[in-house]
């Protein structure tokens, strides 16, 4: 993940953050999972390799993860 990317992820978390609705929230979150899933291949398991590998993109999708409510 390049610097850019991380910075237009961040952005969009921060976007997603102040949406008051929380079950619109969570979808976007939700969203926002499976576009870094995809753009990174984003193991759906548990991947020990892949995880010590991109240490910044599974950082940030644990954050998002960490956002939800449920």
């Amino acid at each position: 993940m390049t610097t850019g990317e991380m910075l237009t992820w961040t952005n969009r978390l921060k976007e997603i953050r102040s949406i008051q609705n929380t079950e619109l929230r969570d979808a976007r979150l939700a969203n926002m999972m499976t576009d870094l899933e995809s753009a990174y291949n984003i193991p759906m398991l548990q991947d020990e390799s892949y995880n010590a590998k991109h240490p910044f993109v599974m950082q940030l999708y644990r954050t998002v993860s960490a956002e939800r409510t449920f």
